[in-house]
């Protein structure tokens, strides 16, 4: 080792490696055969010495997704390959004729048995597929600041390699040699070589491959957390669509797993990059979120003062040159009143339709578009919410009708009942970066109504601008695309998932009813949305409903155990091909934040 420092600091070039500030230790303390001792820190070292025979996966994955301070060198030799074959026919030669020879000793046998196959197996590949041999060496040089907590890695270590199939030694009273070897200067000892040397062909060089990660740091990334495993930062930027299919991310958690604070971070984060975002709150946990970032807080239900009119044809809900404004609000509405009059059949749809057509011919308007616009101030505007029916006139006509007096005896409570607060003019303006609809008060029963009107709305504001990045964030989706539901509202909601993309947008599916996602039409809505999501995030959930999962994504075995054991905050993440498992982090500013709705400078 000190002679490494000796070449370094020659008397030439001392002066001008000190100017420069190089460092180098102050002292090495070499007389302990288990360690090494630099300048107060403790080194010591394993060397692999043997391999399993056959080896399919990655080898160091798991050792180098610790987070233990480690060095690891890897070292190959390419040999001659026609020295290499004419060695190992002769060999095979002579262990032909020891197995004739051995007749009594079994273990004899075997042994000479393996080693005649391994040899020819070599061989072939050598000569058939053209693969090449070599000497491989692994060394692994582990530091810490104390000798308690270097023996402690050590152990781990060894653990570790074990469980891949490796088996190593410590690397006692050669300490100074495997410390040279871990270093940048592509130096292998001599004395570390004779344990370490073992033959590997070019195939079995692709499990030695050391450049893994199981982090993710993307360069525009939103910072989501640390990995459990080796505490490095997860940066994920789920709009780069040239890494990722689409933006889109699913949730799942049962209640107080993190979901929730995990999604109120996420808001507060892409608030910074500007990013419109649109939040379906069926549980009133987003209020704090709102007050601080400044954002719009709808609120619908009893004592509510705002109001959406489910009627309007908004300008914007259908992009610029397109037409068929009042043919694609239909078509939204008969899901709507599908969730109010239950699953309608084919011949009940007509009917709604035809009554829809009527109602909005009532309002002079027509599937010619130029009937949505009016002259207001000697200008033409698009039509407002007060140009729009409302459900009263809606009610009013079913009743007229004897093959649509059940449908008007529904819609009674909607007019004139308890959830008369949807039969009201729409009285807000939305321009804001961040609107959080509030649909708390909506109750069990109705709570579907409420989120599908918000959705209906946020949509029609993703579509303004296909260059601004947006997100919809909807929380308890199963009761838009569960059993709860039905075919027209689902495969909106589908929609959505499929299409928002295209418009620079990102749908984010939140719930812990996992079983309800996946009943309605045997789970076909539910696994659609899965798979139209490229980012996955599984918290800590029941058994029953990750075996519900199994069948719809590649969990593994060991991965099912975890997400069953998670701790608050820890989560399972698929991101594209990439599986992690992430502690969610928050900074004292953001838990502030998020839990007092305060900004404390």
């Amino acid at each position: 080792m000190n002679n490494i420092f000796k070449k370094i600091f020659t008397k030439e070039n001392k002066n001008k490696f000190l100017e420069e500030n190089y460092i180098c230790p102050a002292y090495i303390n070499n007389h302990n055969p288990k360690y090494l001792e630099i300048d107060n820190m403790y080194y010591s070292g394993l060397i692999i010495v043997n391999y399993l025979r056959e080896q399919q996966e990655l080898i160091l994955k798991t050792l180098i997704d610790t987070d233990i301070n480690m060095n690891v060198s890897i070292f190959y030799e390419k040999q001659d390959k026609y020295k290499i074959l004419k060695e190992l026919t002769y060999n095979i030669g002579n262990v032909s004729a020891d197995l004739k020879d051995i007749n009594n000793n079994r273990q004899d046998i075997d042994i000479a048995q393996y080693t005649y196959n391994d040899a020819k197996y070599i061989r072939k590949e050598m000569q058939i597929n053209n693969q090449d041999m070599y000497y491989l060496y692994i060394y692994i040089n582990i530091f810490s600041n104390s000798l308690k907590e270097l023996e402690y890695n050590l152990n781990k270590i060894e653990g570790i390699i074990q469980g891949s199939g490796l088996q190593g030694r410590r690397a006692n009273f050669r300490q100074e040699q495997i410390y040279k070897s871990s270093l940048p200067l592509m130096y292998n000892d001599k004395d570390l070589k004779l344990a370490a040397k073992r033959n590997i062909l070019t195939d079995g060089l692709l499990c030695t491959y050391p450049f893994i990660s199981s982090s993710i740091f993307d360069e525009k990334g939103v910072y989501i957390g640390r990995n459990i495993y080796n505490n490095s930062m997860i940066f994920i930027d789920r709009y780069d669509n040239k890494k990722y299919k689409n933006p889109n991310m699913c949730v799942f958690g049962m209640s107080g797993a993190g979901k929730s604070y995990y999604i109120k971070l996420l808001i507060l984060r892409y608030g910074i990059q500007n990013i419109n975002q649109y939040v379906i709150d069926p549980d009133r946990e987003y209020g704090n979120i709102c007050k601080a970032l400044n954002g719009t807080l709808l609120k619908l239900g009893p004592t509510s003062n705002t109001y959406i009119n489910v009627f309007d044809i908004r300008e914007e809900s259908i992009e610029k040159d397109e037409k068929g404004y009042l043919g694609i609000k239909i078509d939204k509405l008969k899901g709507f009143f599908n969730l109010i009059f239950g699953e309608m059949n084919e011949e009940e749809k007509s009917l709604i339709e035809e009554k829809l057509i009527e109602l909005y011919a009532t309002k002079n308007i027509n599937f010619n578009d130029k009937s949505l616009y009016k002259i207001k101030n000697k200008k033409l505007v698009f039509k407002e919410s007060i140009d729009m029916p409302l459900l009263e006139d809606f009610y009013k006509l079913l009743g007229k009708d004897e093959k649509t007096k059940k449908f008007h005896i529904k819609l009674l409570p909607f007019v004139k009942g308890s959830l008369n607060y949807f039969n009201k003019y729409t009285n807000i303006k939305i321009d804001n970066k961040l609107i959080i609809a509030d649909i708390y008060e909506l109750g069990e029963e109705n709570i579907k109504y409420g989120m599908y009107l918000f959705t209906d709305l946020f949509w029609d504001k993703i579509k303004i601008n296909r260059q601004e990045k947006k997100v919809i964030y909807m929380d308890e989706i199963w009761r838009l695309i569960g059993v709860t539901s039905n075919k027209e509202v689902a495969s909106f909601i589908y929609k959505i998932f499929k299409t928002i993309r295209k418009y620079s947008g990102s749908g984010v599916a939140i719930t812990q009813d996992v079983s309800d996602l996946f009943s309605l039409e045997n789970g076909t809505y539910g696994k659609s949305i899965l798979n139209n999501s490229n980012i996955k995030t599984f918290f800590c959930l029941e058994e029953e409903n990750i075996n519900i999962l199994e069948k719809y994504t590649k969990l593994s075995e060991k991965e099912k155990i975890e997400i069953k054991s998670f701790s608050k905050g820890e989560c399972l993440m698929f991101v594209g091909n990439d599986h992690i498992l992430v502690k969610i982090d928050s900074s004292e500013f953001e838990k502030n934040i998020i839990e007092k709705g305060e900004i404390i400078n």
